[in-house]
């Protein structure tokens, strides 16, 4: 009698558990090499391993309409805080000068009574 010959490919299910399993690790790698979320996606998609319902387009135009509304958010907060130093200076060198002006008068004010003592003890 021959010997038996069994069937020694992997069924189906193997074969979707093999690959799922293939695919998460190159996932966990892609998400370790990549610099950022965008980077991340790109490369998933290159590779074929992107998880369900991520694609590529849809993710490109998110990045697409966050950088052009930072782009416009950093001219406002710049001018806001243009404004904000440029107030601050200016109360900073009126309370300077008023404070020259007060101490100038006390000054003043501390010559005119010696003066005025001397010249009032001298007759």
């Amino acid at each position: 009698m021959p010997p038996k010959v069994h069937d020694t490919r992997p069924s189906a299910e193997e074969i979707e558990a093999i690959e799922t399993e293939t695919a998460v690790n190159a996932r966990r790698i892609v998400a370790t090499y990549a610099e950022d979320y965008f980077d991340g996606v790109t490369l998933m998609c290159m590779l074929g391993v992107e998880p369900e319902g991520l694609t590529h387009s849809k993710v490109a135009e998110e990045v697409k309409a966050e950088e052009a509304q930072a782009a416009k958010e950093p001219a406002k907060t710049a001018a806001k805080k243009a404004t904000k130093a440029t107030a601050k200076k200016t109360t900073k060198t009126a309370a300077k000068k008023t404070a020259a002006k007060k101490t100038t008068k006390t000054t003043a004010k501390k010559a005119t009574k010696k003066t005025s003592t001397k010249t009032t003890s001298a007759e």
